[in-house]
């Protein structure tokens, strides 16, 4: 949507002589990675008595200022299904994705454990209902080819190509997508790294988000770790996990920026859940990029901005969190600072 937007906006510029009005030729995009998304209960209930604009009102200026917004869809967006055999499903309606639009996300990934909560049509549903807003998503599919498969998206002045994967690490198995049957991209170690090497060769820059680790733990496991890496050395640039609903450090892995965890952000939160984190990623031609850790908190089950004592905390707390992993990310600003590639031209 925001593409369309300033695609009109350039041609305009050209039609009327607005040249002010044309993007700047040498702008880098501004890519922003949040955490997990619940639209089903307290957020349903919002949106119907203050519309689908409030659920992000605290962060409207952040991710309006994005060129490209993605995060991870925790329900599906359907009326039709049943419940699955667990502890927790979720199901919010499908006009649930004007909050999305709302909210200026261009991508969601459904490789989760929820997005099958109520069986395959809810996926399917909610497959449809993002393609209806003009919402891309990646992680899941028709069967599983098409759950692997990466999403492009093009920003910035002259645009980048960026590709965008989606992987679930999460049980019930019965969520992943088979040859003849539609679900979630299971995240095996074979097909990570012949997917992101693909996406690699098709784009400028490669995103790999996934869905992993321990509820509620602080430090990455072990599997984290090495799914982390090979995407990594397989050519991604910035991998992003969900699921713990906290925070967990990050790493730089060669010139390949890890966040293991970025927390909860549009969730019902409480105590050590309420803090989160959006990434902002601005990546040059040359392979520099400059990553920007920005601290939020949730309030009930919004997320706003945080306060300079709230955002010195986070800090300190992913500067410590990361140092378990063997950096010392981010700096005292929030910020990471990957340099260019060697010898460029």
């Amino acid at each position: 949507m925001r593409q369309v937007l300033r695609a009109l906006i350039a041609i305009a510029a050209v039609l009327f002589g607005l040249a002010d009005t044309a993007p700047a030729v040498g702008q880098p995009p501004k890519i922003v990675v949040t955490g997990d998304i619940l639209l089903a209960g307290e957020a349903e209930q919002h949106v119907r008595e203050c519309g689908d604009a409030s659920l992000f009102a605290g962060v409207r200026d952040l991710l309006e200022k994005a060129d490209l917004v993605m995060g991870n869809l925790e329900c599906p967006l359907a009326t039709g299904g049943s419940p699955a055999n667990k502890t927790w499903t979720f199901r919010a309606h499908p006009d649930m994705a004007v909050a999305l639009v709302e909210g200026g996300y261009d991508l969601i990934t459904l490789a989760n454990n929820h997005s099958l909560d109520y069986g395959v049509e809810s996926l399917l549903e909610t497959m449809s209902a993002l393609r209806s807003r003009g919402i891309a998503y990646v992680g899941a599919g028709e069967n599983l080819a098409r759950a692997r498969r990466h999403v492009i998206l093009e920003a910035g002045a002259p645009p980048l190509r960026i590709a965008i994967l989606g992987f679930s690490n999460m049980l019930p198995t019965d969520f992943y997508a088979t040859d003849d049957r539609p679900g979630t991209n299971p995240a095996r170690l074979e097909t990570i790294e012949e997917d992101v090497a693909a996406a690699r060769r098709a784009a400028d820059i490669v995103i790999v988000l996934f869905h992993w680790g321990d509820e509620l733990s602080s430090v990455p496991s072990d599997r984290q770790r090495r799914l982390a890496r090979e995407a990594a050395d397989a050519g991604a640039h910035l991998v992003v996990g969900h699921h713990p609903h906290v925070l967990q450090g990050l790493e730089l892995r060669g010139r390949s920026l890890i966040a293991y965890s970025l927390g909860n952000f549009l969730f019902p939160s409480r105590g050590e859940t309420r803090p989160t984190a959006i990434v902002r990623y601005t990546p040059e031609r040359d392979g520099q990029a400059l990553v920007e850790i920005i601290p939020c908190m949730i309030d009930g089950f919004r997320p706003r901005v945080a306060s300079p004592e709230e955002r010195a905390a986070s800090l300190r707390r992913l500067r410590a969190l990361s140092a378990g992993l063997g950096g010392e990310l981010p700096d005292d600003e929030g910020l990471i600072r990957i340099p260019p590639r060697s010898g460029i031209s």
